[in-house]
């Protein structure tokens, strides 16, 4: 990896947050190894939607970096170390925050403001695997294109998934225990941005939130974010249709939902990556509660019959499968709604959809959970 798409990588890390009662000015005040002198130490954040980027020079082991920012934030503090970055990340608020670093900037000790120590007790659990992470993917930038990589990337993704369920649980548990620390408010957010925002996973833990977090703007548009996770489906009568099977037969989804107390409509298809990632989470659930009454309808957005049936043998899903071969033109996708994939409904033997969306072990935990 180059140095500058280093820098460029790191800083991309930073995201926008929303307004808050601690914003204002800020001082960083550093020690570090007198080797770095000389050096410029970089510090990287955003502010609403500006990137900012600022560097001093350390002098006889110290440096001193002041800002402003619009809203609570975390920032990436990195020294250049030949061909990688030398960093770490800390919470920027209002105040003075206070950096010492014996050796490596990222085994750093901060102190200082409420936010910025409430910040360092979760960090300390996150950065050994976003470390490790990390350096994996700068392995990866660096080796020359050919079988190897392709082999290592495959073998590094599902690394990246266990990471970020590892991390979801502990930000999860940090929430309980820090129910009015904007660091809590600001870590369940991005922890839920985009494709991963689940209201099923995170909105229980939103609700312990005190209530002058839910009242800030970032509250507001987390909440707004996972009710819309949640989806206009939840709590409807589910609509049938009736599709191919890879036999050729016709099979419709109420003779599935009426012979089993929860059914799992799958949106899926052999060319979508993320979709192929989430199968096995699928499989997980289903040889765990098939037997109690849980079962998977698939609905392939497929328009190839042999790669359907190819992916279903390899991903090995032994459950109810049909498809138009229609690619996005799937009727039943149109139905529902479906403009992207992995998308999920579980409905109960009623007919009444009781949940959307429900990805990784958040499936596994939901579908345990009403079988009590």
């Amino acid at each position: 990896m180059k140095l500058t798409h280093i820098w460029v990588f790191i800083a991309i890390l930073c995201g926008p947050v929303a307004s808050f009662s601690q914003s204002g000015d800020f001082t960083i005040k550093g020690k570090t190894n007198p080797r770095h002198n000389d050096k410029f130490i970089k510090l990287y954040y955003v502010n609403d939607t500006t990137k900012i980027t600022d560097s001093v020079m350390v002098r006889n082991g110290r440096f001193k970096l002041h800002g402003r920012v619009l809203s609570p934030t975390v920032g990436k503090l990195g020294i250049q170390e030949g061909e990688t970055v030398d960093f770490i990340d800390l919470f920027l608020s209002k105040g003075t925050i206070r950096v010492s670093a014996k050796d490596s900037i990222r085994y750093a000790l901060i102190s200082g403001t409420k936010m910025v120590e409430a910040h360092e007790r979760l960090a300390r659990q996150i950065r050994p695997s976003e470390t490790k992470l990390f350096d994996g993917l700068n392995r990866f930038q660096k080796m020359p294109e050919g079988e190897k990589k392709k082999a290592y990337i495959a073998k590094l993704m599902p690394e990246i998934s266990k990471q970020h369920s590892a991390k979801q649980q502990i930000v999860h548990n940090f929430v309980l225990e820090n129910p009015t620390s904007y660091v809590s408010l600001y870590y369940l957010d991005k922890t839920a941005l985009g494709r991963l925002a689940n209201y099923e996973t995170t909105y229980p833990y939103y609700e312990k939130l005190s209530a002058e977090l839910k009242e800030t703007t970032l509250g507001k548009q987390l909440e707004e974010r996972l009710l819309a996770a949640k989806g206009q489906l939840t709590g409807t009568t589910y609509k049938d249709f009736s599709s191919a099977t890879p036999e050729g037969k016709t099979l419709s989804l109420k003779e599935i939902i009426t012979k089993n107390k929860f059914t799992l409509v799958d949106f899926w298809a052999s060319w979508c990556g993320p979709c192929r990632k989430e199968n096995p989470h699928v499989v997980e659930a289903y040889n765990a509660f098939k037997d109690r009454g849980f079962t998977v309808l698939s609905v392939s957005l497929d328009d190839n019959e042999s790669r359907w049936k190819a992916a279903i043998e390899q991903d090995g899903m032994p459950w109810y499968h049909v498809s138009s071969l229609k690619g996005w033109k799937e009727p039943a996708a149109a139905l529902y709604g479906v403009r992207a994939i992995p998308q999920n409904i579980l409905i109960d033997g009623q007919g009444k959809i009781v949940a959307t969306n429900l990805r990784g072990e958040t499936l596994f935990n939901k579908i345990q959970e009403l079988l009590k």
